[in-house]
């Protein structure tokens, strides 16, 4: 015959571990384990947040070449136009009487190849800081004054701009 109390007992005694183990853990949760994917944060796990925190940072860094780039460009750009204050006047002047500076700054920029001279000359008959074609150059109110002096060259191109003839260049 079994005894009862010691069988009841060893039950009581594993009900209580039971009970305790579950307690302990947290109830039904599983055990929280950091690893891969474990853990989540607006539904993704570290890998992906360090995978973006690597993305933001190479992003920054090619940023900041960009803007070091362009800076220097500026600096090289300064220089050229302070060299030469008259190119400066010329088409701020343009761009005080019939406005379009940005695209005035950037024609004289592209025609010119970066240099600004207002005796830029090409190889198909296009001359000053504007490129002007002597037939174009001709059809403006501006024809009387020599293609050479930035002054009429950019009042020319402004002119041309504000009565839409802004296109007729190869630079846009």
């Amino acid at each position: 015959m079994i005894r009862r109390e010691p069988v009841l007992v060893l039950a009581v005694g594993v009900l209580v571990l039971t009970v305790y183990a579950v307690v302990a853990k947290g109830g039904d949760k599983p055990a929280r384990v950091v690893g891969h994917g474990q853990i989540r944060f607006n539904g993704l796990g570290p890998e992906r947040w360090a995978q973006r925190a690597r993305q933001a940072t190479r992003a920054l860094a090619s940023a900041r070449r960009q803007v070091s780039s362009l800076r220097l460009e500026l600096r090289v750009q300064r220089r050229i136009v302070l060299r030469k204050p008259q190119v400066a006047e010329a088409i701020n002047l343009a761009c005080a009487v019939y406005g379009y500076c940005a695209t005035l700054w950037r024609k004289a920029r592209c025609e010119t190849g970066g240099s600004f001279s207002p005796t830029s000359y090409n190889s198909s008959g296009a001359s000053g800081l504007f490129q002007f074609l002597l037939s174009t150059w001709r059809s403006t109110p501006f024809a009387a004054f020599s293609v050479w002096s930035p002054y009429a060259n950019a009042l020319a191109a402004g002119w041309m701009h504000a009565n839409g003839r802004g296109g007729e260049w190869v630079c846009q």
